[in-house]
């Protein structure tokens, strides 16, 4: 059987704002793949097609069904969800259907847990004419675990791990969920962190950057992306009433992402008195998120001890700030830390750490500011850049589709 280089991605989430989904998609495309994307639009603001990095998308829609996460929890309908979450399995295995149809062989590249189902049982019916590439974000346990408690966590870890014996390739976004994966299954697997491109980091001296935001003689602590449950923003706000406290200026924490999830904290610093510290800037595009860290003296990433997710959750932040030379704060014992301290590339803090007291060590030590930051930029160009990743991805994929040549091989001469 010839074997086509069609490929069909399926998610639960928009593929115009998931990075790391489109830059698997744009480093296939590249290197001869035709892309196709089906993907659930969760809160209903693109259109029903569309034509993004070189790749034809379709959005469903349910209504909007997105989860919601706040520091005070979940907010959403989750029987609104979970019905749609069961309709979109549907909608893959109708649209595996027809692309089978039309190119007769195809690559099914299923993100996540809540596309695997649909996934496999369109796998099992076209047999081998489809090939099923497994791509895990998260430890899924762990997700569910905080969004519906142990027993759904449980069931759904149980299931994961029975059915992802039918992919035929796995990536996954960190060690610690391609060593969970690999507990039941032995095919073509990688992990493909979620890292920026050498080429898309501007030349710009931290001064200059500074200057151009306005931030010059402030140390600048960034926090980008949505302020979630998962992060523990606790920490900052102590830190600006502790530095307020003891009269130390010179300090600016600055929020870049959805300015509806910072809300409560920009209203907390203004409770306290400590608005002054910090800057709101909302979403931004991604040339003016990029200046952001390049004028950033340190990126915060602590995440809070909820369980397994937050112990293995890898965010995108922690390479974007290696990209611009920006040594990264983390709590120590999770994923994010393992990096950190093999790289020599950030701080490491616990729970209840006196953030305030860590920063004015720090300001104290330019040197080694310096050092961590220069590690930062070193370890971004050696290992963990897009360049990296999309060479991980084609030789799983080239992998997969020998190992199914081979196959055929056999089977050919097995029944002649």
């Amino acid at each position: 059987m010839a074997w086509s280089r069609d490929v069909l991605m399926v998610l639960a989430n928009t593929f115009a704002s998931d990075t790391r989904v489109r830059r698997e998609a744009k480093a296939l495309a590249g290197r001869g793949f035709s892309v196709k994307i089906v993907c659930w639009d969760r809160e209903g603001r693109r259109p029903s097609k569309e034509r993004l990095d070189e790749c034809s998308v379709r959005n469903i829609r349910f209504g909007k069904t997105a989860v919601v996460l706040k520091p005070q929890g979940i907010s959403s309908s989750r029987v609104h969800y979970l019905i749609a979450a069961c309709l979109f399995q549907l909608v893959v295995i109708i649209s595996v259907v027809r692309e089978v149809a039309r190119a007769h062989t195809l690559v099914l590249h299923s993100h996540d847990f809540n596309t695997l189902l649909g996934s496999v049982v369109a796998k099992r019916l076209l047999r081998e004419r489809v090939r099923l590439v497994y791509d895990c974000h998260e430890l899924t346990p762990g997700a569910y675990q905080e969004w519906y408690g142990d027993l759904i966590s449980g069931v759904v870890g149980r299931l994961e791990l029975a059915t992802v014996t039918d992919a035929d390739s796995i990536l996954a976004a960190s060690e610690a969920i391609f060593r969970y994966l690999r507990r039941t299954s032995k095919v073509p697997a990688a992990v493909f962190y979620t890292c920026p491109g050498i080429d898309e980091i501007p030349e710009i001296p931290r001064a200059v950057a500074k200057a151009k935001l306005g931030f010059v003689g402030l140390f600048v602590v960034l926090f980008c992306g949505r302020v979630r449950q998962d992060y523990d923003i606790d920490m900052i706000l102590n830190a600006a009433r502790d530095l307020k406290a003891n009269d130390r200026s010179g300090f600016k924490f600055v929020f870049v992402g959805p300015a509806d999830t910072m809300s409560w904290v920009a209203n907390r610093a203004m409770k306290e008195g400590v608005e002054s510290l910090f800057v709101f800037k909302g979403w931004v595009s991604y040339q003016e998120l990029l200046l952001c860290y390049l004028a950033s003296d340190l990126c915060f990433a602590v995440t809070r001890n909820l369980g397994l997710n937050t112990q293995t959750l890898i965010p995108i932040k922690l390479f974007e700030s290696m990209a611009c030379g920006v040594p990264i704060v983390a709590r120590d014992g999770t994923a994010v830390a393992e990096i950190v301290q093999k790289c020599g590339c950030g701080i490491m803090v616990e729970e209840g750490t006196d953030f305030a007291k860590e920063l004015i060590h720090i300001t104290e030590n330019k040197s080694i500011l310096k050092a961590l930051g220069e590690s930062s930029r070193a370890a971004f160009v050696a290992q963990y850049n897009l360049g990296q990743m999309r060479e991980r991805l084609i030789a799983v994929y080239e992998e997969m589709l020998s190992v199914k040549a081979t196959r055929d091989i056999d089977d050919t001469f097995s029944n002649s």
